[in-house]
């Protein structure tokens, strides 16, 4: 991981429970989460409420990432 880029709820959601885990629990593939993870957000659709990402991911890691912080610019 790049140590001068500050760390984002997806980061965190990966650490916790692995990038693979993070792709299941939203229905797409590690490398689609990498790109989340390179941008430092889920992506737009997932901002606008168009899909529940950041709910599943919450979900997945049993509350310990947060729906906020996933949504959080």
């Amino acid at each position: 991981m790049d140590m001068t880029k500050p760390q984002t709820a997806i980061d965190v959601a990966v650490e916790l429970i692995g990038r693979s885990a993070v792709a299941r629990a939203c229905g797409v593939t590690p490398p689609a989460v990498k790109k989340w993870q390179r941008h430092g957000r889920l992506p737009r659709h997932a901002l606008t409420g168009e899909t529940d990402y950041a709910y599943r991911i919450y979900a997945a890691t049993q509350g310990r990432v947060s729906v906020a912080d996933l949504l959080r610019l």
